[in-house]
């Protein structure tokens, strides 16, 4: 067991000193009995914390770990993994709760097969009863769009994701933890402060852009007569803030280090009006995906359309451009989450989801941190 670990809560570093840690031993119901090993607890179970690792090492009782930060109980198997924290982030409407339950389906389904990965949706009691009640029965039973997140404390989603070796033997494990946070969290950087604190301590961002709110691109396909959903925060405020926020945590004055991840959703929107064309790189599916690697060239190839495409909708010195120069590593990806928008009543066809795309975002992040391997060209 390592001394360090991050917290899947707070993503705040820290050692075992740091937590609360209770025992559950007792003799016939008695919490105050003494403990064989003469471990010292408190009054209520926590143990004394220069004993932590002895009690850490022993076998007689189970031990409770308390992120000291946000008082939950941190899964014990969780403290020998390697933890890769990732911010989901987007403005209100931009299809996050559908953007994450599709997500980890996926990863499930398809990543595993191609990367000889699995994802252990049942580590973390909590999330495993978060995911199947708010996100797997809706969409993949009920066939229905998910309800917006409210604002407020959401429960992030914990779950190890473990890599094979050609014996399937394991040889890596990362922890992906995802917060699905509400939108009209980042509408401020005052309720950023309170909701979304993790955000600095991330390994990875994946900012959702619905392109339905580009001003350009509602011109374009208002003049087509496509029904536009209400306006709401546009992308370079939700931006701004995530960058403010992470300097006031973090004093950076520099470029931020964290990947960030630019992902233009309802991309079958895109599609469906001419927006996206065939001929593009970003119009294919997941050369990643489908090789079991990170494609270079594929990935460059991709970079090059979305620029064009953000050229075309953005002012080439508009302020979202001006607050992407903060972050040292951002790459541009267009997906869609459902595969088809929902009828009147947000009820998806039979089949349920047919996401394009929604993976590669993650696999370029896992790349980043070499948990996916990363070929030059295929």
């Amino acid at each position: 067991m390592g001394n360090k670990f991050t917290c899947p809560y707070c993503y705040n570093e820290h050692t075992l000193e740091d937590c609360k840690v209770v025992c559950s031993y007792n003799i016939a119901g008695d919490t105050t009995a003494p403990c064989p090993n003469k471990v010292k607890r408190n009054s209520d179970g926590s143990v004394n914390k220069r004993d932590v690792h002895r009690c850490m090492n022993c076998n007689h009782a189970s031990k409770t770990i308390y992120c000291p930060h946000i008082q939950r109980a941190i899964p014990r198997d969780f403290l020998d993994e390697v933890s890769l924290p990732i911010a989901l982030l987007g403005a209100k409407a931009t299809g996050k709760s559908n953007y994450i339950g599709v997500l980890i389906h996926e990863i499930r389904k398809r990543m595993s097969l191609r990367f000889n990965c699995s994802l252990a949706i049942s580590a973390d009691e909590e999330s495993k009863n978060h995911y199947n009640q708010f996100y797997g029965e809706p969409l993949y039973e009920a066939h229905q769009v998910i309800t917006a997140t409210d604002a407020g404390e959401t429960p992030p989603l914990i779950f190890p994701l473990r890599f094979m070796d050609k014996k399937n033997n394991i040889r890596n494990i990362v922890t992906l933890t995802f917060y699905d946070t509400a939108g009209e969290n980042l509408d401020a950087s005052n309720s950023m402060d309170v909701y979304n604190q993790y955000i600095a301590n991330s390994k990875g961002i994946i900012l959702l852009l619905d392109p339905l709110q580009v001003p350009s691109i509602r011109k374009i396909l208002s003049a087509k007569g496509v029904n536009l959903p209400q306006k709401n925060t546009d992308i370079e405020t939700v931006l701004s803030n995530i960058t403010e926020q992470i300097r006031r945590k973090t004093n950076i004055r520099g470029n931020i280090n964290i990947p960030l991840a630019l992902v233009f959703t309802k991309m079958d929107v895109l599609e469906k009006y001419g927006i996206i064309d065939e001929t593009m790189a970003i119009f294919d599916e997941s050369v990643h995906e489908k090789y079991g690697t990170f494609v270079l060239n594929h990935f460059q190839s991709c970079q090059i359309d979305m620029d064009g495409l953000l050229g075309n909708f953005f002012e080439g010195d508009s302020e979202l451009t001006q607050s992407l120069k903060s972050f040292t590593d951002v790459a541009f990806f267009a997906c869609s989450a459902l595969g088809c928008a929902p009828n009147e009543f947000d009820q998806l066809p039979e089949e349920g989801p047919k996401p394009k795309n929604i993976l590669d975002p993650l696999i370029w992040i896992l790349s980043k941190y070499k948990f996916v391997t990363t070929t030059k060209k295929i």
